[in-house]
């Protein structure tokens, strides 16, 4: 007689062991070469190139089976995206997607940016692509769909009984639903989103019945809050819940994980690279690293189990001589890389002072007072004569951060190149104006205010600046003036939750040197991606919306430096910290900063991670 426990003997003896390894990039944001477009130079790191000898040492090693895949933004990013859009792609195949053939990608999925130039371009592109493209949170309508659902990889795998085995991969994406309300203008009603984890929750099953031994969750979101919200956008923590996934990829947030920036919850290891015990890689940006997960695999009678795991992310390792998939990646871009060398430094007008962004959270900015003023004056030329005051939301973009202290807008006096244009505002966002009330403009101001942190009256060396702000979140408002009170707490959260509601940072809100009252109008422009909810602000109801123009900012932008033909402003202090008697706080930028500093600044130190601290007395 056969007993359970002699089947079950059985299954041990035949069962064997095989690794399966996945490997990772994501927001790539159009970054195939080294080059530093915004800056015009070359750079020692970064670049989908750079990380193609190592994908190929990967693939090549037989002790494992080797899958590849891209976790989304990788379309839009910098100068060269915008030539390869503005030029289209009849007859040719985009140079990212060479790239993706070229290194041999098993699958990718669609981030937010992937929508910046609309649907047409993006399916242009894709037609191109050497493997399925997955997302499985966007409804298609009355269209073919850009991308599948979930796609079936069957491999080969080699165990440890010296045979090769049959193994299914299931294969998922997901991008943030907010993405039809940020490219609203490019998209309209053409496509519709749906909640990350109720997506996962409706497709694992089906990829399971279709016969997935393994699935793999290529999340274009990060790791945000731990509690599933509807709609949430950085919903990696609730996604890895979703019984049936083995593995997932994060993005979006451009953090590296595992890795020190991600404090350890009851979910999330940030050492050993686990979300809800389930192996996690995000592999950063821009090419700078390869993210890695190790799977051991048990093959027995019943299926295929995850025995032990390991997450690991790759710094990039540049080779010293060119290989050969390195040539075609290359050969792919080089034509596109040459026509944006030359767009990008055609001069445009000259300017007499230095226009930078060292200071741009600590003081009104150049490149933020020229983009608002542009803002304002196309608002006055399509907005009839005599309506509501009209006033600009704008963020410093380049302002250090996960970048790096060479992420700042640095313009020398002497001529202001297209470049430089890129660089003060590098996305292809178009502007939306709307009407706001003079308290939806505190609650707005609040917001922006809160990546500062809570400063003590009458002490030195406390920190300012909060990293787990993103420089971008920080709105300054052109047309108004204002002071913020740091010995307030912050009203919000990084993820824009309110922590402190009765907080109030914002003082002496004024228009034209009036009072600003509650109830008092105005019309307020802003980048679409602000205006429909982005950086976890809330999204500007529709009948509010006096106009959504399609013409991008950075085109709006330049015509107004062309107009101006010579830059000789000087900035406005529309905004600054309500004093604070023998108080000093600390924050970081680039060196170069030290040859612009105030009188109430100073240098304090180096630091190893290439930032300088900076002293500020309050």
């Amino acid at each position: 007689m056969v007993t359970r426990g002699s089947i079950a003997s059985a299954s041990r003896q035949n069962a064997c062991h095989g690794t399966l390894r996945i490997l990772a990039t994501t927001d790539l944001h159009m970054r195939i070469l080294p080059y530093d477009y915004f800056a015009d130079r070359a750079e020692p790191t970064g670049g989908l190139v750079q990380l193609a000898d190592q994908i190929t040492a990967l693939r090549a090693d037989p002790s494992a089976l080797t899958l590849l895949f891209d976790n989304g933004d990788f379309l839009q990013g910098n100068p060269l995206a915008d030539t390869l859009a503005q030029a289209g792609m009849a007859g040719t195949a985009h140079p990212m997607m060479a790239a993706f053939a070229a290194l041999g990608y098993d699958a990718i999925t669609l981030g937010n940016h992937e929508f910046n130039y609309g649907l047409a371009f993006l399916r242009q592109v894709l037609r191109d692509a050497s493997c399925p493209v997955v997302c499985a949170n966007i409804d298609w309508r009355d269209q073919p769909p850009i991308a599948r659902r979930f796609a079936l990889l069957d491999r080969v795998i080699r165990c440890d009984d010296g045979r090769d085995h049959p193994l299914r991969i299931g294969v998922v994406g997901f991008v943030p639903p907010q993405v039809t309300r940020w490219d609203r203008v490019k998209l309209g009603d053409t496509i519709a989103t749906c909640d990350i984890v109720a997506a996962a929750q409706d497709i694992v099953p089906q990829i399971k019945a279709a016969g997935a031994d393994i699935i793999i969750a290529l999340c274009h979101a990060g790791i945000g809050a731990a509690d599933h919200r509807d709609g949430m956008e950085n919903a990696a923590v609730p996604l890895a819940a979703v019984p049936g996934i083995d593995a997932i990829l994060t993005g979006h947030t451009h953090q590296v994980f595992p890795g020190a920036a991600h404090p350890a919850t009851p979910f999330v290891d940030p050492v050993a690279g686990r979300i809800h015990g389930k192996p996690a890689v995000g592999a950063g940006f821009h090419g700078q690293a390869l993210g890695k997960i190790t799977l051991r695999l048990r093959r027995a009678a019943d299926g295929w189990h995850v025995t032990d795991h390991a997450s690991a992310v790759l710094p990039a390792a540049p080779a010293r001589t060119v290989s050969e998939v390195s040539q075609k990646i290359l050969a792919a871009v080089q034509k596109a890389h040459q026509a944006t060398l030359r767009q990008i430094r055609q001069p445009i007008a000259r300017t007499s002072v230095p226009i930078h962004s060292y200071f741009a959270r600590i003081s009104p900015d150049l490149p933020g007072y020229l983009l608002g003023q542009a803002l304002i004056a196309y608002a006055e030329s399509i907005l009839p004569d005599g309506g509501l005051p009209i006033i600009a939301a704008v963020s410093p973009v380049r302002s250090g951060g996960l970048d790096g202290p060479a992420c700042y807008v640095s313009i020398p006096p002497g001529p202001i190149t297209r470049r430089d244009i890129c660089a003060i505002y590098p996305y292809a966002d178009t502007p939306v104006i709307a009407r706001r009330s003079g308290a939806d403009l505190q609650d707005w101001l609040e917001q922006a205010v809160s990546g500062y942190h809570q400063i003590a009256p009458g002490r030195a060396d406390q920190p300012l600046l909060n990293p787990a702000f993103a420089g971008y979140v920080f709105d300054a408002f052109h047309g108004l003036s204002y002071a913020i009170d740091l010995t307030q707490p912050p009203r919000h959260d990084a993820t824009g939750r309110i922590v402190a509601p009765q907080a109030a940072r914002i003082t002496n809100l004024r228009y034209h040197g009036k009072k600003v009252r509650p109830d008092q109008c105005f019309a307020v422009v802003a980048n679409s991606y602000r205006a429909f909810g982005g950086g976890g602000f809330p999204a500007i109801p529709m009948q509010d919306v006096l106009a959504m123009p399609d013409q991008p900012i950075r085109d709006i932008l330049t015509q107004a430096v062309q107009r101006q033909a010579v830059i000789e402003t000087r900035v406005p202090q529309s905004w600054r910290f309500a004093p604070l008697a023998k108080t000093f706080a600390d924050f970081i930028s680039a060196p170069e900063g030290r040859h612009h500093l105030s009188a109430r600044m100073r240098a304090a130190e180096a630091q190893g991670d290439g930032f300088t601290r900076y002293r500020l007395a309050l």
